[in-house]
């Protein structure tokens, strides 16, 4: 059973990868969907640190409406997520390469490939896979002994797999490097929402999950910024 926080990156990381029917049927049953939203709740109304627990009295002091990090549209779809066909049908429309419509996650596609001799003749350009975003990514994940998934060995930085990596972190304790992380790596989702945005209603759902994962990292910058202001107060 995942933590809390695990949890959240968990699902969501499966809802942008190609999950089998038998696994999101079970992700989006009652009792599970419901622990989700507990989890989301948490993740952002509550005030605590990711990856660590809150005073009661954080919490209740702290706690903000969902509204703050999601649209109206975007609760809606969150409280009614979709069905395997609907998630199916969303993803080969939009989630894949060569498509008028695509919106791929994956943050080579938003980054600009450094000034390197071994990028050739795209530096600083956009829109391309196996940025420097990728090779971190391959590497990372070869330096902690977990192995790319083979649907994502020519995009290792798909947000799928960045969301699992992170949710591992948490599971594992290691807190201190999930929180550097979420920090470093989801900035490029402020640019791939705006692709959602642009295909109307049909991506309330998958953008209130983005919206999640960039609450999440506000979250955690604010509770850095707020540290940071106590410690010079304390000086």
């Amino acid at each position: 059973m995942l933590s809390d926080d695990a949890m959240v990156f968990s699902v969501i990381a499966n809802y942008f990868a190609p999950t089998d029917e038998s696994v999101w049927n079970e992700i989006t049953a009652g009792g599970v969907w419901s622990e989700f939203l507990g989890g989301v709740r948490r993740l952002l109304q509550e005030g605590h640190v990711l990856g660590q627990e809150s005073a009661p009295i954080v919490r209740a002091r702290r706690c903000r409406p969902l509204q703050e990090f999601l649209a109206d549209e975007e609760m809606c779809a969150l409280y009614t997520p979709p069905s395997f066909e609907e998630k199916r049908s969303f993803a080969a429309r939009h989630l894949v390469g060569g498509l008028p419509q695509s919106a791929v996650p994956v943050e080579s596609l938003y980054v600009s490939w450094a000034s390197d001799a071994r990028q050739g003749a795209f530096p600083h350009q956009k829109g391309l896979y196996m940025a420097d975003t990728a090779l971190y990514m391959r590497d990372l994940l070869a330096r902690m002994g977990l192995e790319t998934p083979s649907a994502f060995a020519n995009c290792p930085d798909h947000l799928s797999v960045e969301l699992e990596l992170l949710s591992y972190l948490l599971e594992e304790g290691l807190t201190a490097e999930a929180q550097e992380f979420v920090l470093e790596r989801f900035g490029w989702l402020t640019d791939y929402r705006l692709k959602l945005v642009a295909l109307g209603s049909e991506a309330f759902f998958a953008l209130a999950l983005v919206d999640i994962v960039l609450g999440a990292r506000a979250c955690l910058a604010e509770s850095r910024s707020d540290k940071l202001v106590a410690a010079v107060d304390d000086c």
